[in-house]
């Protein structure tokens, strides 16, 4: 379940985050094609005209539940920033760290994940980026260039390519997961990931 933000407790922001809730639920379970504002609103209790008091439409929706994907970039640069200054440990304190961002926020991270096509023209939108705010890819493209680094040994970088495609596979899981707590999940997430990287896992 995304992590939820702090806010004022007025009921107007009460109200959108509640619809943002509902959203994302559905986003998740059926798709962002397939779910309409009529089933948004059937959820909450409400008409369909009263989802317009809140948002524009539909887009709107996503392009909030988006904005908040550039929270956990902001709350993943601190981990990058750490790793560049890391002698020791370096994959794996990393992927601990971004292990940790994405499992409390694995509605969030499925929700990118399953509607891929989606986000991305979302992003060819010039007039939805322009409510959107910049792309920011900097944690994507810092793992990756890491991923990539041809000064590592292939074997190196087949256990970084695994271990990210653990943490993707978890947050994928859905319902065979769904059962599972966040605090569970992200312990048998990370010793899967501790017996791919092996003992001595900081030359990873």
């Amino acid at each position: 379940m995304a992590r939820r933000r702090a806010h004022a407790t007025t009921p107007e922001l009460t109200t959108r985050e509640r619809i943002l809730d509902v959203a994302l639920d559905l986003f998740v379970r059926k798709g962002y094609a397939e779910t309409s504002l009529r089933e948004i609103a059937a959820e909450l209790g409400f008409s369909k005209a009263a989802l317009y008091y809140h948002f524009a439409g539909k887009q709107d929706i996503l392009i909030e539940l988006h904005r908040r994907t550039h929270e956990l970039t902001d709350e993943a640069l601190p981990l990058l920033q750490a790793f560049g200054q890391a002698h020791d440990d370096t994959w794996l304190r990393l992927i601990d760290g971004l292990m940790n961002v994405a499992l409390r926020n694995r509605r969030l991270i499925e929700l990118h994940l399953r509607n891929q096509e989606v986000i991305m023209a979302l992003h060819r939108d010039a007039a939805a980026m322009e409510k959107h705010g910049p792309i920011r890819n900097e944690v994507e493209d810092y793992v990756m260039g890491l991923v990539r680094d041809p000064s590592a040994p292939a074997d190196r970088r087949v256990r970084r390519i695994a271990t990210l495609g653990i943490v993707a596979a978890a947050l994928l899981g859905g319902g065979a997961l769904a059962d599972v707590s966040d605090d569970e999940l992200e312990a048998a997430v990370r010793g899967v990931v501790h017996e791919v990287l092996g003992v001595g896992a900081a030359r990873a």
